[in-house]
């Protein structure tokens, strides 16, 4: 199935946003106040700010509604149905105005820069076709890890072809979800695709690196906020991990051709085996049985080599 079409902006003579914010929200109120004020009050004043509700049932839409009363910037929107990130994210998208497309969370933290420092490439670059950030992680009360500092050095613009391999080389991603993407280049490649779930961005910027440059600013302007201890996505998720596998294995087919996709595709089984291998024995360590049972499940079916034995032993 193909990714959602996203159709060119009617040449109406109207004034519009130069960056348009799309927010998904779910069931994070007190975070999602914080983090809307964040992009509110930005250096960078073009701007609207879309809430798009995936129908939360704390009191999201009351701190979205009042936002949108202080602020003409900020719209909310609440589609007809609950589909998740990739739905909500999609239908945000798709009602936006600008010329380039901000994804924010509605939960992490953002420098007053960030807008204007991720505009401001693909302002001077008309090659680049989405531009990320530096960051850090923090746990889900905003303290900073050191550990998870990713500032990375990369080049300001970097060839598309060149950042799809690297990206291939590792199952974990080195462009954040938060990034910027050139609207135009959305109109080429599609929406966000829904067979990828939650790492739908990761098949995005996989495929936004076929038709342009990757921009990149080496600057920390955001922090990445853990998952609360009781939500879903927290420990191991195999149905994210499923989505990652995925993404790597439809793009490896595409980005490599005859011995050198063989030889890829040995590699990154190898390294899939053994993630799969360790997140499961880790549920184990950390007596996750939840974790434990799902993933047993999942490695009997999905397992490689390693791990499907294991599956099956433990």
């Amino acid at each position: 199935m193909a990714a959602p079409t996203l159709k060119p902006l009617p040449p109406v003579n109207i004034l519009r946003p130069h960056v348009s914010v799309v927010m998904p929200a779910y069931n994070r109120a007190e975070f999602l106040q914080e983090s809307a004020r964040m992009i509110v009050k930005q250096t960078f004043r073009d701007l609207e700010l879309i809430i798009c509700d995936d129908h939360s049932n704390d009191q999201t839409p009351q701190v979205a509604k009042e936002l949108a009363a202080m602020d003409s910037r900020v719209r909310y929107h609440r589609p007809a149905m609950k589909g998740g990130i990739t739905t909500v994210l999609n239908a945000a998208i798709t009602i936006s105005h600008g010329d380039y497309i901000q994804i924010c969370h509605d939960h992490d933290i953002y420098f007053s820069t960030m807008i204007e420092k991720l505009a401001g490439v693909l302002d001077r670059h008309p090659s680049v076709a989405f531009v990320h950030p530096g960051r850090q992680g923090c746990d889900h009360l905003g303290n900073p890890l050191m550990q998870a500092y990713f500032v990375c050095g990369y080049p300001e613009v970097s060839n598309g072809l060149a950042w799809r391999r690297k990206m291939l080389k590792h199952l974990a991603s080195p462009v954040t979800g938060m990034s910027m993407i050139r609207r135009t280049a959305l109109e080429s490649v599609g929406l966000f695709d829904p067979e990828f779930g939650a790492c739908s961005d990761i098949d995005m910027w996989l495929r936004l690196c076929t038709i342009g440059d990757v921009g990149y600013v080496n600057e920390l302007l955001l922090l990445v906020r853990g998952r609360e201890p009781e939500h879903p996505y927290a420990g191991v998720n195999w149905e994210i991990m499923d989505q990652v596998i995925r993404a790597h294995r439809k793009h490896l087919r595409l980005c490599y051709h005859g011995w050198p996709y063989f030889y890829w595709k040995c590699r990154r089984e190898m390294e899939i085996d053994f993630s799969l291998l360790i997140d499961y024995l880790n549920s184990f360590r950390h007596r996750r049985w939840v974790d434990v049972k799902c993933g047993r499940s999942y490695l009997r079916k999905h397992g490689v080599l390693l791990s499907k034995i294991c599956g099956w032993i433990l």
